[in-house]
């Protein structure tokens, strides 16, 4: 064992003496002759090292820290050469841990904050001691625990769909303000638990847009019916002309809806946006959904909306201020001729006038709209 200890003695080795051997033996006969003699001596050698008890303190902090994650519900774990389920493995490994500190089931409800809501909702009413828990984890039909896998695993995609969702949202100029009321409720009072489980986590965002300028539907319609926009004649130059506009609005506002900001081109050969005209072709005289074009006489799918949004602005106008009549200021051209839904106005002869021509606009008294084999009147 060490230096003081008799070398061994082979009997043909060189140097070694018998008697030596013998006398050595002699020598410690009174502190090793007997087992418990051994034991005193190695120990004296090699001193027992004394282990740290862990006080209660710190063994209630470890089990209220022992969490079960989803992913371990439903899948083997091996332990010291034993295997368990995942569930059954935490169940017992608290359950050690609370007969050390004499716990009667008092830290149940504070452990069970450390597993899955789904396989909370699984255990039943028997639960008031460690013993009654183990065995109704262990009781848990293996169906269930499939199901509450299955659900976990739903939850986490959503919980990951939702924070790359937040992710990608724009940063809005109220958000500061929405997340500082968020923990308000009118109807009751707020719930701080550290424990508790967030379904959906708040995540940083990227910076606020412009804010958008709230106005009136009378105010857009006057901006509307303001717009510097053009009805080019339905000829192969005004289709080139009306061709460029729609370039130029797709490279300057993208894939952005029409608005009274930017309005967007229409189509040649038809009526002014507003106008009660057919949605379908932009022509008056009869509705949208007795509208007899096909083919190319029907407008893009773009203007069509725009054409709606409008309307709808007029209505809502009408609805809340005085009415306001339809003034078709989109062209400088002053025309007369007769209406036909499938050629609207290409065939009538312009009439230019001196000086800056105007037109007057409709009475609000005018009570139905123009109807095809109308004739529209237009004067200084």
């Amino acid at each position: 064992m060490t230096e003081l200890n008799p070398k061994l003695f082979r009997g043909d080795g060189l140097g070694e003496n018998a008697t030596d051997f013998l006398n050595a033996i002699r020598r410690r006969k009174p502190h090793k002759d007997t087992f418990p003699h051994l034991v005193v001596a190695f120990q004296r050698q090699w001193p027992e090292k004394e282990m740290a008890v862990r006080e209660k303190g710190e063994l209630q902090e470890e089990l209220l820290s022992l969490k079960l994650r989803p992913e371990d519900i439903g899948v083997r774990v091996e332990e010291d050469g034993i295997e368990e389920w995942g569930q059954v493995h935490w169940a017992v490994k608290v359950a050690a841990i609370a007969a050390r500190i004499e716990d009667d089931g008092g830290l149940i409800p504070q452990a069970l904050k450390n597993i899955p809501d789904s396989l909370l909702l699984r255990l039943g009413p028997k639960r008031k001691t460690w013993a009654d828990l183990v065995q109704t984890i262990k009781d848990i039909p293996s169906s269930d625990v499939a199901g509450v896998r299955r659900l976990e695993d739903r939850l986490a995609s959503m919980e990951t769909l939702i924070g790359n969702l937040q992710r990608a949202a724009p940063q809005t100029p109220t958000r500061g303000l929405a997340k500082a009321f968020s923990g308000l409720a009118a109807s009751s009072p707020g719930r701080n638990d550290p424990n508790r489980r967030i379904l959906f986590p708040q995540a940083p965002a990227g910076a606020a847009p412009a804010a958008r300028i709230y106005r009136g539907d009378s105010e857009r319609l006057a901006m509307i019916q303001a717009a510097p926009v053009t009805i080019q004649p339905r000829t192969p130059v005004g289709q080139a002309v009306y061709a460029r506009e729609i370039t130029a609005y797709v490279q300057k506002h993208g894939n952005l809806r029409p608005s009274e900001e930017r309005p967007y081109p229409l189509t040649p050969g038809t009526v002014a946006v507003g106008s009660g005209e057919c949605h379908k072709c932009g022509t008056m005289g009869h509705f949208s959904a007795e509208c007899p074009a096909t083919g190319s006489l029907l407008i893009p799918a773009v203007e069509i909306r725009w054409r709606q949004i409008v309307q709808s602005i007029r209505a809502r106008a009408a609805r809340t201020s005085e009415p306001v009549p339809f003034a078709p200021l989109l062209t400088p051209t002053l025309m007369a001729g007769w209406i036909n839904p499938l050629t609207g106005y290409d065939h009538m002869l312009p009439r230019y006038v001196a000086g800056t021509p105007t037109c007057r606009p409709f009475s609000h008294r005018f009570q139905r709209l123009p109807a095809d084999g109308d004739r529209l009147e237009s004067s200084q």
